[in-house]
């Protein structure tokens, strides 16, 4: 009788928040499936055939630039997390925060501006190499991919250097007195021993890169376009709603696909499934 009570108590405490858990994720999720599978009032797959006859490139090209960004970011955020585990710059701390407290319209609009074949970037390349006129990155993969990174690279950073910072300094002591070099420190004794942070790291900016809005309408090439952008348009443009929700549940299978091989990874790191 005690058990239940306890067991009830506990289940009154949770309510709240699987009430919040069912009406904001869970439901929207499970109505988006539902009418991913749905063209004019009858149950067919003829959104997905649609989907994958007119935007098949567009979802390998979110795919490839959100690996490129989340590569690049990565590589970023455990350089600058390597040299600040063994060198104090309040200067350099300070700077790549800073992207974290501008929003992803601001970010959009200022890197537009930043790239633009007449922007900030190619005037100050033109003066230097002394050249009269430079190609605009703005509306190219690669001003989206530096948009990404800029933007993306604080949160990364955050984590990793959370993790460096967390290692017991006896480690670092014994290479150091082994003769080890800090950028060999961290290769060889950093990343292999925060791998699960580094996963996670991983994880959240490759999410946050293929599901970002903004960025690429503001930044991105007018084709192909990321997922996100032609939801957009299958809704505004078309009231394609059926469409746009077959393009969600494939941006989110394709998220799912990472998010299993990281928890696989991280059952192998406690010593359970093996990866």
């Amino acid at each position: 009788m005690r058990r239940k009570k306890e067991l009830m108590v506990g289940f009154l405490l949770i309510l709240p928040a699987l009430v919040v858990l069912v009406a904001l994720y869970v439901y929207p999720l499970a109505l988006s499936v539902y009418m991913s599978f749905v063209a004019q009032g009858r149950f067919s797959l003829a959104n997905y055939l649609k989907v994958f006859e007119i935007y098949w490139r567009d979802i390998i090209y979110s795919v490839v630039i959100s690996l490129v960004a989340t590569a690049v970011t990565l590589g970023l955020s455990i350089g600058v997390s390597g040299y600040l585990r063994f060198k104090s710059w309040k200067f350099l701390e300070i700077m790549y925060k800073l992207p974290l407290f501008i929003p992803f319209l601001i970010v959009g609009h200022a890197m537009r501006v930043f790239l633009a074949p007449h922007g900030t970037l190619n005037n100050l390349l033109t003066r230097i190499l002394r050249i009269e006129e430079l190609p605009g990155l703005s509306r190219s993969w690669i001003g989206l991919v530096w948009a990404f990174v800029w933007v993306m690279t604080p949160y990364a950073a955050l984590i990793v250097f959370g993790a460096f910072r967390s290692l017991d300094n006896a480690y670092i002591e014994a290479a150091q007195n082994l003769g080890a070099s800090r950028w060999k420190i961290v290769f060889d004794v950093l990343i292999p021993m925060c791998r699960p942070s580094i996963m996670v790291a991983f994880i959240l900016t490759f999410v946050r890169t293929i599901s970002s809005l903004t960025i690429p309408i503001m930044v991105g090439p007018a084709s192909p376009n990321m997922i996100t952008v032609n939801m957009m348009f299958r809704v505004n443009y078309f009231n394609d709603w059926g469409t746009a929700n077959a393009l969600g549940v494939i941006s989110y299978l394709i998220v799912m696909v990472f998010a299993i091989y990281y928890l696989k990874f991280m059952a192998a790191e406690r010593g359970g499934i093996k990866a």
